[in-house]
C-alpha cells in the first residue's frame, strides 16, 4: 500500500475531506449548544443579519429550495425569524432571535477558534494565499456548468473520534 502523502487526489477531494474533518471538529466544539447544523447560515447572519433569503443563497452556494428547507429548520428551533420587508412583500429578510444571536456568539467562537488552531504553523503570507487561492478556485469552477448539490453534514449515530490536540472551545 502506498504512503498517503504519495497518493494524487483530485483537489475537489482534498477539499471535501477538509471540509468533513473541519466541520466534524466545528461539530464537536458546538456539542452544548441546540443545534447541530447549518452552522455557515448563523455565521453568515451573524455579519449580515436582516439579509434576505437570496443573500443567504448566493453567499454560501445554496440553492432555493434547499435553503427553504435550511430557514424552515432553523425557525423551528427559535434561532431565527423570517420578516416581511414593509416595502416588498414578496420579499422575507431572516433576522436572527434572541436565542439565535446567543447560540450564533458561540458558532462565530468556536469558527475562530478552529481557524486558528488549523492555521497556528502557517505563516501569514501562507495564510493569505491559501485564501486567495480557496477565492480563484471557486471563481474558476463557477465559470463551469454544474449540478446544484446540498451538503448536510449532520452527526452520525456513532461515537466521535478521540482528538489528542488542544480544546476548541
Amino acid at each position: 500500500m502506498q504512503n498517503k502523502k504519495d497518493i494524487k487526489m483530485p483537489v475537489g477531494t482534498k477539499a471535501l475531506i477538509l471540509s468533513k474533518h473541519y466541520y466534524g471538529v466545528l461539530s464537536k466544539s458546538l456539542e452544548k449548544i441546540d443545534l447541530e447544523r447549518y452552522y455557515s447560515v448563523l455565521y453568515f447572519l451573524n455579519e449580515n443579519n436582516g439579509c434576505n433569503q437570496q443573500c443567504i443563497c448566493n453567499n454560501l452556494a445554496i440553492d432555493k429550495t434547499a435553503m427553504v428547507k435550511v430557514i424552515d429548520h432553523l425557525i423551528k428551533s427559535d434561532l431565527v425569524d423570517r420578516v416581511i420587508n414593509p416595502d416588498d412583500r414578496r420579499e422575507h429578510f431572516i433576522k436572527l432571535t434572541k436565542k439565535g444571536l446567543k447560540q450564533t456568539e458561540e458558532v462565530v467562537r468556536s469558527f475562530m477558534a478552529i481557524d486558528a488552531e488549523i492555521f497556528s504553523t502557517i505563516s501569514k503570507e501562507d495564510q493569505e494565499t491559501f485564501i486567495n487561492v480557496l477565492d480563484k478556485l471557486s471563481f474558476n469552477l463557477k465559470a463551469l456548468p454544474s449540478n446544484d448539490l446540498f451538503f448536510n453534514y449532520k452527526k452520525t449515530a456513532r461515537k466521535s473520534r478521540k482528538n489528542n490536540s488542544k480544546a476548541l472551545a
